[in-house]
């Protein structure tokens, strides 16, 4: 009776075992994912980041400080910068990036955004519309970077 189901037995434990087992070059393609992965997080991080502080710059540096075209563009920018951090935070923890980018290059940049950035980002906008008398609302809330916030408790203290 076992010899009729031998066949059936050894494709489901050869099935299996192909499926708890990484050969070499698995484990090797998945570590360049991760890499590859990695390099483009801390690249779009980088280029947003740049964005939202040439928008910053710009006001600061304007004649004009307050004009409204300035509070669209630090909001637009530092939102698209934050959204960045936050696809980040998911690779992260999901476990899709090398961990030295993780704890060398992302998380830093994570920890400083929650701890500096964004409550700065917000007090850059609450003056700008104050000093031109119009109403904004904003406020920092945790549950809307919820998932940096996470980042930052279970790897701040491995970043360097």
């Amino acid at each position: 009776m076992v010899k009729d189901f031998a066949p059936i037995i050894t494709f489901v434990l050869g099935f299996l075992t192909s499926r708890l087992f990484m050969t070499r070059k698995e484990r090797a393609d998945v570590s360049q994912k991760w890499f590859e992965n990695s390099r483009s997080l801390m690249e779009r991080q980088e280029e947003t980041f740049q964005k939202y502080i040439a928008a910053i710059t710009s006001y600061v540096n304007c004649e004009k400080a307050g004009e409204v075209d300035h509070f669209i563009s630090i909001a637009t920018t530092g939102e698209t910068y934050f959204y960045q951090l936050r696809i980040a935070s998911d690779a992260i923890m999901s476990g899709h990036v090398t961990p030295s980018a993780r704890d060398n290059t992302l998380v830093p940049k994570i920890r400083e955004a929650t701890e500096k950035t964004l409550p700065e980002h917000y007090d850059v906008l609450t003056s700008i519309a104050t000093k031109k008398a119009f109403r904004y609302d904003g406020a920092l809330e945790r549950r809307n970077y919820a998932s940096l916030y996470s980042v930052v408790e279970k790897y701040g203290h491995l970043a360097h």
